[in-house]
């Protein structure tokens, strides 16, 4: 896995350790759901040390997270529901950075929202990873458009899993405590000093509850296509990381850019096609947020226009498919 198939990997990490009404004992007939989380995860690879914007330091900080969980349902879409979280993320323990900078206070909120057919299946989903570390701060912003809707398998965790074990990838190992609540242990991808043998990457503890109303939100920021944007020489450098899970072809000079609802002058702007043919789905980080059943993520290229386009605050990157449907975007600022 490349270090751009991590991007957000303490984000998604934490979601990972969430679900909505799932139910870690099978004897009881109480729907729960995850309202509390906390612990530690070290951040032993370099992907996820520069996903929090720690570049400069040495593998190996640990980041102690406390955050609270609630279902959400978007005041503007009936069938968009998903879970909201906001806490504090500390991280310690950083070595060979700049001078005087041993540790980073920061606030993390993530939102994932899905909207739902009729059919139960997942038409649109949107995520925001909010982190909030002064200098250090980004914010990604992502929307998936599934044509045909996706299908999720009821049982993907009976299929991810062996008592309580994953069963391929990283290891992770879940456990339900005497007080009701539930431990989850494991490794970051592509950590070669981690097993099950070892000291974890990831030690986290979730504290269920019998299921609450959904929190009413404001629905994510609307997406606006560009207008006139050309080419230009230089390329867009917001986005690039992204530009490796893809099929690229040759370079097109027919861009379909797609951004937030702001007004800001394009800086650089590039385009590609997209060769669909043989694209496997890029599910990053799946198999944590497989670990207490949460759907999880996943998107297949199709065949199309892949657009990048920087603006004064903010990378935005798009895929538009042959017949100029938008497939997926991404924001990062």
């Amino acid at each position: 896995m490349t270090p751009s198939a991590e991007w957000m990997v303490l984000g998604l990490v934490v979601l990972a350790t969430l679900s909505i009404g799932f139910d870690p004992n099978p004897q009881t007939d109480v729907d729960l759901e995850v309202t509390h989380m906390s612990g530690t995860v070290t951040l032993s690879t370099r992907a996820s040390m520069n996903a929090l914007g720690l570049n400069d330091f040495d593998r190996g900080a640990k980041a102690t997270v406390d955050m609270q969980v609630q279902g959400v349902v978007s005041a503007e879409c009936a069938d968009c529901t998903g879970i909201s979280m906001q806490g504090q993320v500390n991280v310690t323990e950083l070595q060979g950075g700049p001078g005087g900078m041993g540790r980073v206070e920061a606030q993390l909120s993530i939102l994932h929202l899905r909207e739902s057919t009729e059919d139960g299946l997942i038409d649109r989903e949107w995520l925001t990873f909010d982190w909030d570390a002064g200098d250090l701060s980004s914010q990604w912003d992502i929307m998936i458009v599934h044509d045909p809707p996706m299908w999720q398998p009821e049982d993907r965790f009976n299929a991810a899993f062996s008592e309580d074990e994953s069963r391929t990838g990283p290891w992770i190992l879940i456990e339900s405590l005497l007080d009701g609540s539930q431990h989850t242990q494991g490794c970051l991808p592509d950590t070669f000093t981690c097993n099950s043998g070892s000291q974890s990457d990831i030690d986290l503890t979730s504290v269920l509850e019998p299921v609450k109303p959904a929190m009413e939100i404001a629905h994510p920021s609307p997406w606006i296509q560009l207008e006139n944007v050309s080419s230009t020489n230089q390329t867009p450098t917001n986005t690039e990381q992204i530009r490796e899970l893809l099929q690229l072809d040759e370079q097109t000079y027919d861009l379909h850019g797609w951004c937030l609802g702001e007004n800001q002058t394009v800086t650089s702007a590039q385009a590609w096609s997209v060769n669909g043919f043989g694209s496997t789905a890029v599910a990053p980080m799946s198999i944590y947020l497989e670990a207490l059943a949460l759907p999880s993520t996943s998107f297949t290229p199709v065949a199309g226009t892949w657009t990048e386009v920087d603006l004064q605050e903010r990378g935005c990157a798009s895929l538009v498919d042959e017949t100029g449907f938008l497939r997926l975007a991404v924001s990062i600022s």
